[in-house]
């Protein structure tokens, strides 16, 4: 059986160079299969303007990220979560200052595909 769950969020306003913004929490809304095989995850953040210089995109657990090195795209396995583990979209900007404008990420998704047994 195959299955997929989706979870999205406005996301946070970039606005100061090397920190860290942290998402919320993106979770499936019902019980994922305890025998279910993560197979693939999709992604895609909307920014209200361009990405700026320095941005770095994680996408994690609480035990482990990936680096999303686009702001749309998708992942085969292997990846390091389960899936029906909790995900947060991280932001970090690597450069000094303030940004002017400052970001805004309007909204961040994230789709995963599972696979459950028999």
């Amino acid at each position: 059986m195959h299955g997929s769950w989706s979870g999205a969020a406005a996301g946070p306003l970039l606005s100061v160079g090397k920190q860290t913004y942290v998402g919320e929490p993106l979770r499936p809304a019902v019980p994922i299969p305890a025998n279910a095989a993560l197979r693939r995850i999709s992604w895609r953040i909307s920014l209200l303007s361009p990405s700026p210089t320095g941005l770095e995109i994680k996408l994690c657990s609480v035990t482990a990220c990936i680096l999303l090195d686009r702001l749309t795209g998708q992942k085969a396995t292997p990846l390091p979560f389960s899936p029906g583990e909790a995900l947060r979209f991280i932001y970090v900007i690597n450069t000094n200052g303030q940004l002017k404008p400052p970001v805004r990420v309007v909204s961040h998704q994230v789709t995963i595909n599972y696979q459950a047994g028999r």
